[in-house]
């Protein structure tokens, strides 16, 4: 009985410790911002956490994020096209490895999907800070993007778009990087 106390107890001061380390993370995603191109989102979920990682829960964070990126692009999207629901994001989304979540994130943050090697920050730079946010969400985080090597689905109206996006369940945070030709 005490060892289970205990245990709660622990679980209780993890998350408090962890939600005063938030700002740590927010730190991180925003020096890979670089607006309007390359955009960030991270918090707690509403009620504090998600069932099985939560793809419904995470999808409707990323589709709010576009919501907020949409309007900076929106005059430069073919007329007609708008931006996809909830559900078709979460259509849309992948499972992704921690390493490979690294990799496409530190892409994303780095280098420009419309002028392949025009660089958008210091790879370096950029692989260390996403190194220490996929840490941040821990070893049972789940990782999602919309890419698959070249090819991906839409999240956004825009003709480029990337994201990536990850959850421990009670935080998340998520990258997108957008862009027209």
């Amino acid at each position: 009985m005490f060892a289970l106390s205990t245990a709660c107890h622990d679980a209780a001061v993890e998350s408090s410790e962890r939600t005063s380390n938030l700002p740590e993370l927010g730190a991180l995603l925003t020096s890979l911002s670089k607006r309007p191109f390359v955009s960030v989102r991270y918090g707690r979920f509403p009620g504090g956490g998600t069932s099985r990682h939560g793809l419904g829960p995470l999808a409707g964070q990323v589709h709010d994020l576009v919501a907020k990126v949409h309007p900076l692009w929106k005059r430069y999207v073919a007329g007609g096209s708008e931006r996809p629901s909830t559900a078709e994001i979460e259509t849309a989304l992948e499972p992704l490895s921690a390493d490979a979540a690294v990799d496409l994130m530190t892409k994303l943050a780095a280098d420009s999907l419309v002028w392949p090697g025009s660089k958008l920050m210091d790879p370096e730079l950029a692989r260390h800070a996403v190194t220490r946010i996929v840490k941040w969400l821990g070893p049972d985080a789940t990782w999602w993007t919309n890419r698959q090597g070249n090819a991906w689905d839409p999240v956004t109206a825009c003709t480029f778009d990337g994201v990536v996006a990850g959850t421990d369940g009670e935080y998340f945070a998520m990258l997108i990087q957008v862009g027209e030709d």
